[in-house]
């Protein structure tokens, strides 16, 4: 149980690195579609983005259509004939003029008041944010803003604590209760063990989080990689108790049904993966702590763009490469024969050492594959093979398939996929910055 830990801080990552792209992406104060678009149909009225409604502070959105430069305005932008303007502003005092309406922008779980300043003429939640229109009275108002959980501290708490217990409990329900073995009773919890945590507490406790830590990167730590962390080793910890209790006898009489190399590292490996999941983490960390004047720069400048969205391409690209020979369930087949002697004979023919791995478990997989890019470990090529092409191939026919792998290296046919890859999502890029601008300079806008 205990080597499998990593793997269950790896699933907990993974869902974590996907809120963060959310975050990313419905958050941003100039990247969402959510808050520029939305905001150029109602060009009249102020827009106050705060209450965590975006990760970069509390700003005032400010749209006029101008051709003023903006060299000497840091927090803003032009799209078309469009200004937009960021003004950092401070919730306890904020200027409000007669007869001018304004619109407030919480996240959804936080929820604002205001003083008697300002009336409230309407409200609305919506999947991401809660939004109040006020209204000054008859005279120039300066009015503050106070903001509280949406939710109740119970329903808060029991929303937490059912997110990574709920999956584990169906998982004890279809095994202790009802000794149901289907597809449906394996799976089904462990979907939910993913998945719950993360829309649960995203709706629900995250923005309780926020007011409490003050914190993006320990909220998403508190509400979404702890809670399914927890799920995933809950759930499996169940299944590992049934099958164990079940199949006790059959595990005393063949000791080796009661260990497997599967999932279980060298500590070199587990260094590895440890810093690979720090490193990916602290990657999408980072994103919540640029400055507003960076993002500014970056929705304002095509170079700018295809750079950050081209290390968003590459650390997925790397954290997919490096998991592979981690945690898929190989084993090392280059000092056994008859593969000892076909690493010996590639090695001689291409003067490159090799590494031969068999994929365990894979006898319906009739495959082989290489990793010709320049991210190939200094150790040698690495070359996989199926346990299918193992039994169904002959031995020459298995060293043909083998070259014909080493021919991809040698070509270098990895770099060229490596470019094409990269080419495409330098077009995506330039194709999402124009688009953006070009929707944003529709009068009106398109949501």
């Amino acid at each position: 149980m205990k080597k499998r830990a990593l793997i269950f801080l790896l699933v907990a990552a993974f869902f974590t690195a996907a809120v963060m792209m959310v975050e990313l992406g419905v958050r941003s104060a100039v990247l969402s579609p959510f808050i520029l678009l939305d905001s150029k149909k109602q060009e009249e009225v102020h827009k106050l983005l705060t209450g965590y409604s975006i990760y970069q502070g509390d700003y005032l959105l400010d749209i006029q259509n101008t051709r003023e430069g903006h060299d000497d305005r840091p927090l803003a932008f032009h799209i078309g004939r469009t200004d937009y303007q960021f003004n950092k502003v401070d919730t306890g005092n904020i200027a409000l003029p007669a007869g001018e309406d304004m619109t407030i922008m919480t996240r959804r779980g936080v929820e604002a008041s205001f003083n008697e300043e300002a009336t409230i003429q309407s409200s609305e939640r919506k999947f991401f944010f809660n939004e109040y229109t006020i209204h000054a009275v008859e005279k120039d108002a300066s009015f503050s803003i106070q903001l509280k959980p949406e939710f109740s501290k119970a329903l808060i708490l029991m929303i937490y604590f059912c997110s990574f217990l709920l999956s584990c409990l169906l998982a004890l329900f279809f095994n202790q209760i009802l000794s149901l073995r289907n597809l449906f009773t394996l799976f089904m919890p462990f979907i939910l063990a993913g998945m719950l945590p993360l829309l649960l507490n995203y709706h629900f406790t995250m923005g309780y989080a926020l007011l409490l830590t003050n914190s993006y990167i320990w909220s998403l730590v508190l509400c979404i990689f702890l809670p399914t962390f927890l799920s995933v080793l809950l759930t499996t910890a169940v299944y590992e108790r049934t099958i164990n209790s079940e199949e006790e006898q059959d595990i005393m009489s063949d000791p080796e049904m009661s260990e497997t190399e599967f999932l279980q590292f060298t500590r070199r490996e587990t260094i590895g993966i440890s810093l690979l999941v720090a490193g990916g983490l602290g990657y999408f960390c980072l994103f919540f702590l640029i400055p507003l004047s960076l993002y500014v720069e970056i929705v304002d400048k095509w170079y700018l763009f295809i750079i950050w969205y081209l290390s968003l391409t590459f650390i997925i690209m790397l954290v997919y490469t490096i998991l592979h020979r981690f945690v898929g369930n190989y084993a090392d087949v280059g000092s056994t024969e008859p593969f000892c002697s076909l690493k010996k004979t590639i090695e001689q023919a291409c003067r490159v050492k090799v590494n031969l791995f068999i994929k365990e478990e894979s006898g319906y997989e009739t495959n082989a594959w290489v990793y010709s890019t320049p991210l190939t470990s200094r150790k040698g090529v690495n070359i996989y093979m199926t346990e299918g092409l193992v039994k169904k191939f002959t031995l020459n026919e298995i060293k043909a398939v083998l070259f014909h792998e080493m021919g991809h290296v040698k070509l270098k046919h990895g770099c060229r996929i490596l470019s094409i890859t990269f080419g495409v999502a330098i077009a995506i890029s330039l194709i999402m910055f124009f688009l953006e601008k070009l929707c944003l300079d529709l009068d009106g806008g398109i949501i």
